[in-house]
């Protein structure tokens, strides 16, 4: 198969939800944000204790319940998993979407990892994307090229992003169903025939993920604490999201996708960079749901303290565009979906904002605070039991590191987990740089370097390698 470059005119605009919808509401939305800032302000002037006493208990009350719903996740097992489809000449087309950016030297790793794929060649689609602004990835891409790979080049443009180079691509792709993958990654040669089982078995799922797992995690103290916190998230809480029937975020590959609800909610939002996590609540908000499953993708985690600052700049202010897209339509589609939909909304990526903005400053800022007061003789007025909270809430986070850590099968990473409260406290750095950048840089996609760590093993992978679940295979 060879490279195509479709004509630019033809480009169409399936987006749905980005920069202009997003100003139509902001005015409304931030005006009420600057309000309840500037009335807290307000307050904390002229009754600086009250105010003080009433944003601690706040947040002690959020941590311990958020805590609560975390354990719950750890002692709940994982969904069971759905089997492989048979494999046969009868499965639908499989369009796997693959975009490159200044990654020419990760080609033969990644055109290897993918021909492991277990899927007939002949439904088989594999897009690598690349882009005009980046000749030499795109050469070495047209020199790997082999059926079952094709290459797309997307035409300068504006923003220059992941998700408008899939939404690009997407419109050549004859697939009735959809995965996207980095191109670091070595996806289990089992994992389209999971997904595709799990279709079968959940007619009402749009989407599944697939766990994240990192094949460097041992690389240092960095990629350790890294693989720890995939390790929580996706085998232990995006599991538990999914036994409740909730959304959640998707991760930025290894996302499974029926081709009819993709494009019924307009592909991904080209203005967003954290597609994958919009994707999400914009698929929920049609009533879809989203499922797991078991089989992983292995990937190389940051190594580098600057390019996680970056990586994690990004997805912070990701996830706060995300948030603010749609709290504009907060309760869609209505009713009890509706409800948990906005529920999950604020579990997730709420939380997550709210963590990486206060958990440093009252880990630092609260025992120097204390000190200045206790060296003035004013009593510290903060009862022991929203202390008891704050600590309470930072134990379950490592617990549910050793749980993630053990359902992975690395549990050498669980002596590291003694350090995740130091790890946490890297992430205000990349908020600041977040916020910073809504202005100015709102579409701004910080490139996350691949290739920097040791080469990952290129032996195939078995079905027993990163997952102890036996699979069962579904005839169609």
């Amino acid at each position: 198969m060879g490279s195509e470059k479709l004509n630019q005119d033809n480009e169409k605009p399936i987006l749905k939800i980005g920069q202009a919808d997003v100003a139509a509401y902001r005015p409304v939305s931030n005006g009420i944000l600057i309000l309840c800032v500037i009335g807290y302000f307000c307050w904390l002037i002229f009754q600086p204790r009250d105010a003080f006493k009433s944003l601690f208990a706040a947040m002690a009350w959020v941590s311990v319940m958020f805590a609560a719903l975390r354990l719950s996740a750890i002692l709940t097992p994982k969904p069971s998993d759905k089997g492989l489809a048979e494999l046969s000449k009868e499965l639908p087309i499989y369009t796997v979407l693959v975009p490159l950016f200044h990654e020419a030297q990760m080609v033969d790793q990644l055109t290897h990892g993918l021909d492991a794929l277990k899927y007939p060649r002949e439904k088989l689609d594999i897009i690598l994307i690349t882009e005009e602004a980046d000749p030499i990835t795109t050469q070495a891409v047209a020199k790997a090229l082999r059926p079952p790979f094709r290459q797309i080049i997307v035409p300068k443009g504006s923003p220059q992003t992941k998700p408008r180079a899939l939404n690009y691509a997407l419109q050549t792709s004859p697939g009735a169903f959809v995965t996207i993958y980095d191109a670091e990654d070595r996806p289990h040669p089992d994992q389209l025939l999971a997904a595709i089982a799990a279709f079968q078995a959940k007619p009402d799922w749009a989407a599944v993920q697939a766990p994240l797992e990192y094949f460097n995690h041992d690389d240092n103290w960095l990629t350790r604490q890294f693989a720890l916190e995939y390790a929580a998230l996706f085998h232990v809480w995006v599991p538990f999201l999914c036994r409740l029937g909730l959304p959640f975020p998707l991760g930025g590959t290894s996302n499974h996708m029926r081709r009819g609800p993709l494009d019924a909610v307009g592909g991904w939002d080209a203005f967003n960079v954290t597609e994958d996590a919009d994707l999400s609540f914009r698929l929920a908000a049609k009533g879809h749901k989203i499922g797991y499953i078991h089989p992983p993708t292995q990937e190389e985690a940051v190594s580098i303290l600057k390019d996680w600052q970056l990586q994690r700049a990004r997805w912070i202010k990701g996830y706060i565009q995300t948030w603010d897209v749609h709290m504009a339509s907060p309760l869609a589609p209505g009713g009890l979906k509706g409800a948990l939909r906005f529920l999950t909304l604020q579990l997730t990526l709420g939380i997550t904002l709210l963590s990486v903005l206060f958990y440093t400053p009252v880990v630092i800022g609260l025992p120097l605070f204390a000190a200045v007061l206790w060296w003035v003789s004013v009593p510290f007025d903060i009862g022991l039991t929203y202390s008891l909270t704050f600590l309470f809430s930072i134990a379950i986070g490592c617990l549910i590191g050793i749980a993630g850590a053990h359902r992975a099968g690395k549990s050498s990473l669980i002596k590291s987990t003694l350090a995740m409260p130091l790890y946490w406290l890297l992430l205000f750095t990349p908020a600041l740089t977040a916020f910073s950048e809504l202005k100015h840089k709102r579409f701004h996609w910080h490139k996350t370097r691949h290739g920097v760590s040791r080469p990952a093993n290129l032996t195939p992978i078995s079905e027993t390698s990163f997952n102890h679940v036996p699979f069962r295979r579904l005839a169609d």
